[in-house]
């Protein structure tokens, strides 16, 4: 899979992650896709109609769409990208080819090693248009944009990128083959209906191995301002499976033994405090939770636990 490098960034398409020393660098779906787009193409100037058929096909949307987009991607990459990206006069935009530089790695499946780490792994599939009509689509595709985005800032969490999940558009067998061929643990999946002014989201989060249901719910929405309602309704979705995917990783670390007596006696004492409202006994678990994976650094459920203590 494809990292790129660049002006003290590094952007793993992947995960869909962009961070600057480490730390990671927010940016909206959209400007992100934009972002991507252009380096992919760095050393090649881009016209602005080319970069609106990338970034929002089959849409119309006018050219402060894209300029808002550019702006939003120069704050995020801030002093250290000056002159990354050039506008070219009547042309479009450019980025100094010279200033990239292009990783390409293995990603491992579930036929292999698993993800390329042992943190829980997620992909956003594509949701279901139940509107009716094809127009819509581009709603529905946003969602999952969102959700992806969101999701792909939890450190704890592997995302699998867009353009990868997006390969499962309209299979009915996506969520058995997604976690078979993308080596994913879980796979959330949903649609969306739009009726008049109303929005319907469904969504649902799946154990991709057992084809189990962990979590599933429903929001409801106006077409007042789309986009906001897109935001808000990707908070919502990522904050109730955060819960789901942490219980689901500690049930499943419960089965493996650790080698270590004292590790084990140290997750024993941090099991009560973890679950308390009380920010001193979340502290003191994740104290004894360190202990115990300074003993023992591959400990299921001591690295799970330790994850919910830092939510």
């Amino acid at each position: 899979m494809t990292t790129f490098e660049f002006s003290g960034h590094r952007l793993d398409l992947h995960r869909g992650r962009l961070q600057r020393g480490g730390h990671d660098v927010d940016l909206r779906a959209k400007s992100l896709s934009l972002l991507v787009y252009l380096l992919e193409n760095a050393g090649r100037v881009i016209g602005k109609d080319e970069l609106v058929n990338a970034v929002w096909p089959n849409i119309a949307v006018s050219d402060d769409s894209l300029t808002q987009c550019m702006k939003d991607i120069r704050k995020a990459l801030g002093a250290e990208a000056d002159g990354l990206i050039r506008t070219v006069l009547r042309r479009g935009y450019v980025i100094d080819e010279e200033r990239v530089r292009r990783l390409e790695d293995r990603v491992a499946t579930a036929t292999g090693e698993g993800t390329a780490d042992d943190r829980p792994s997620i992909a956003v599939l594509p949701f279901e248009n139940l509107s009716g009509d094809p127009a819509q689509d581009y709603f529905a595709d946003g969602m999952v944009d969102e959700i992806t985005t969101a999701l792909s800032r939890m450190r704890w969490l592997f995302v699998i990128a867009r353009n990868s999940s997006f390969a499962y558009k309209g299979q009915a067998d996506g969520v058995k083959r997604a976690g078979a061929e993308l080596g994913v643990r879980y796979v959330l999946t949903g649609s969306v209906r739009k009726a008049a002014d109303h929005i319907r989201l469904t969504g649902q989060l799946i154990d991709s191995a057992s084809g189990k249901t962990i979590w599933a719910d429903r929001y409801d929405g106006t077409m007042a301002d789309v986009f906001d309602l897109q935001d808000r309704l990707a908070e919502s979705v990522v904050g109730a499976i955060q819960p789901s995917i942490l219980s689901a990783e500690i049930e499943r670390s419960r089965r493996k033994r650790p080698e270590s007596l004292a590790a084990y006696d140290y997750v024993l004492r941090a099991f009560p405090l973890t679950w308390s409202l009380e920010r001193a006994q979340n502290e003191e678990a994740g104290t004894l939770l360190d202990r115990a994976i300074a003993i023992e650094p591959d400990y299921p459920l001591a690295l799970s636990l330790l994850a919910w203590c830092h939510l």
